[in-house]
């Protein structure tokens, strides 16, 4: 972000991003360690082994192996081949027979599985194994290698069911026979272990020409398509974990980039560096790890505060369209309480707005986003140049945004997209949780958002405004009531109700509903139950006053009903003026209408959602960052007089 001083010129930046060839600055920094030099060899380039085991049952510790087949590949040609019958010294259960077709007799004479365990270990040798459920057969695999060597079995594998599952989830029957029958490959003599394993082959092959033609070509591709839990443990992250300690704790905006240097993810941080430790450490959660595993590098802006990190976050978000939305990942803001004016009162208000006890804008937004281009405020349309440093092998001046590979189902996950729009159908009009699109109300953040919402019901129990099968004039006057106790401005409506002139149309129908629907005496009882948890906590305005100690200068953001309306800058020795009527004026002459209308209703739209959820998120996380004053404990200086 490039900022414009008094004279028309940038400010010059004392802060020079270190050279590449720093000794805090290792060359290698990227590839973890604990990765195998293989994965960006295809697999037709690796020795692989197809396998299958038969046995009692599918748990290792109370069933045994009575079959192994295995077929070895080496440079995508058969090369090898491993089939024995085992004997598990317990009988084989009646139904694993018929399945099997391996019956007691027939397994009478074979070697037991410690007899061949060694030979199969040593046919396998550091080939990746490939099975349809493998996950189940290397159990016993790990359980053998622990019992009869004490070691870990160690060899990747792939599991041709979850690549199925993850990049052909239309099949409609993934058990290897179904699939197979999907690739219109001949079903062998299902259910013993060479077949099952010669199936598993050609299944193989034909996926890997499906995930080519999708972009994943190498066996790093692959195992991060599986993505399954071992996998994961086995890849471990992609950015080594060593490099944290060379990034500053400063506040600013982190971006992740994939395998293929594209922004897989991104997010502004109180902390460059505990972010950073983060995204660096396999966690509980199965979408974040794919970000983690396929990270290949990163690169950060540092940022004057977590406010500015935040707004930039926003921008970026809308530019660059990514998996996981850390808005979501990291539940900010989950806590709001909106309520929407239903469709059929909206158009009511657009045919008679003279009847409308309150304005509905009919178009356009409430939230002015055109920020003053003088030499006071930062000029949104520059390039951000405060790049402090960048990780990895693609070039440090442009981050691609485009997608250069098709990016299956299994990297489209909803779980953490963040969704504004609203099924107005299905959904009620009162809700709580990350803001959504439409024309109503919020209030909030609540610390116990579900609190807050019984309590709402409740009082809509009271003064019902979303069925039809009351009138529109007792609708309205309903929901201005249930806004007028939320706001906590009743007593005051009541009062310009029964005192005030009635030269508005308006004013004088909805009082004259008030008293008609007998509401008057029913506000005073249900004004003393209702909980005052829930009043008052309407989107805030004010100032955000944040040192900015580079430039000497405060960085103001100019906050109206939970929107960051505008920002500027004001030098540390004018900071007088922040008690000027005059300077506190001008910088709140558009928006006072606005902050004093507590009864009109907001356009929610995806920036202003943004603009109150990012807002509030940096007012309960500042850490002490900046100082924060509504506006009503400074409105005795507004006098547009004085302008």
């Amino acid at each position: 972000m490039t900022f414009q001083n008094k004279n028309n010129r940038p400010f010059k930046f004392n802060y020079k991003p270190p050279r590449r060839d720093q000794s805090c600055l290792p060359s290698e920094i990227i590839s973890n360690p604990n990765r195998p030099q293989w994965l960006n060899l295809l697999p037709a380039q690796m020795d692989i082994v197809f396998f299958d085991l038969e046995t009692t049952g599918g748990n290792p510790y109370n069933s045994s192996i009575i079959e192994i087949g295995a077929i070895k590949y080496s440079q995508g040609v058969e090369v090898a081949r491993f089939e024995t019958l085992i004997n598990p010294k317990r009988h084989i259960p009646s139904i694993v027979q018929k399945i099997t077709k391996i019956n007691n007799e027939m397994v009478a004479k074979a070697p037991t599985i410690k007899e061949v365990f060694e030979d199969f270990i040593k046919f396998v040798g550091n080939s990746i194994i490939v099975a349809h459920g493998a996950q189940g057969d290397i159990a016993y695999l790990a359980y053998h290698m622990r019992e009869f060597k004490n070691e870990e079995f160690k060899n990747f594998y792939f599991c041709t069911h979850i690549l199925v599952t993850n990049i052909l989830n239309e099949i409609p029957s993934k058990t290897l026979s179904g699939v197979a029958e999907y690739f219109n490959i001949p079903v062998l003599d299902a259910h013993t272990a060479l077949a099952d394993a010669e199936m598993t082959a050609n299944i193989f092959w034909k996926i890997i020409e499906v995930c080519e033609k999708n972009g994943f070509k190498s066996c790093d591709d692959l195992l991060k398509l599986q993505s399954d839990a071992e996998t994961v443990r086995k890849l471990g992250p992609g950015i080594n974990p060593a490099i944290v300690e060379n990034i500053p704790t400063t506040p600013g905006i982190l971006f992740v980039l994939n395998s293929h240097h594209e922004i897989s993810y991104l997010t502004a941080s109180q902390n460059l560096k505990k972010s950073l430790q983060q995204l660096t450490e396999i966690g509980q959660d199965k979408e974040m790890n794919k970000v983690i595993v396929d990270a290949s590098g990163f690169k950060f802006e540092r940022c004057a505060s977590l406010l500015e990190a935040l707004i930039q976050e926003k921008k970026e978000l809308k530019r660059i369209s990514l998996s996981i939305d850390p808005r979501k990942s990291q539940s900010r803001s989950e806590n709001f309480l909106q309520i929407f004016i239903p469709n059929d009162m909206i158009e009511y208000s657009k045919v008679f707005p003279e009847k409308i006890p309150f304005l509905i804008p009919q178009q356009g937004e409430l939230h002015i986003q055109d920020f003053d281009d003088n030499e006071t405020y930062i000029r949104e349309n520059k390039t951000n140049s405060n790049l402090y440093v960048t990780f990895g092998e693609q070039d440090e001046s442009v981050i691609p945004i485009t997608r250069t590979r098709k990016i299956s189902s299994i990297y489209k996950s909803d779980k953490f997209k963040l969704s504004r729009l609203r099924n107005t159908e299905n959904e009620s009009h009162i809700r709580i949780g990350h803001l959504k699109e439409g024309i109503g109300y919020c209030f909030g953040p609540f610390p116990q958002p579900k609190v807050a919402l019984a309590e709402l019901q409740e009082l809509i129990n009271f003064f019902p405004f979303e069925y039809n099968t009351y009138t529109m004039h007792e609708r309205f006057a309903h929901l201005r009531v249930i806004i007028s106790l939320l706001n906590g401005n009743i007593d005051e409506e009541i009062y310009r109700i029964e005192k005030a002139s009635k030269k508005t149309k308006a004013i004088k129908n909805f009082s004259k509903w008030l008293r008609n629907l007998n509401l008057l005496r029913q506000i005073k009882y249900i004004k003393e139950k209702i909980n005052h948890n829930i009043v008052g906590l309407k989107p805030k305005s004010g100032l955000c006053l944040i040192s900015n100690n580079d430039f000497k200068e405060f960085d103001i953001a100019i906050v109206v009903n939970g929107k960051v309306a505008k920002k500027t800058r004001l030098p540390f020795e004018q900071s007088e003026r922040l008690k000027s009527s005059r300077y506190f004026t001008r910088l709140f002459e558009n928006y006072y209408n606005e902050i004093n209308s507590p009864l009109s209703p907001i356009v929610f739209t995806d920036d202003v959602c943004s603009d109150m959820e990012l807002f509030s998120y940096w007012l309960h996380n500042r850490k002490g960052e900046g100082e924060w004053i509504d506006f009503n404990e400074l409105e005795s200086l507004y006098n547009t007089s004085l302008i």
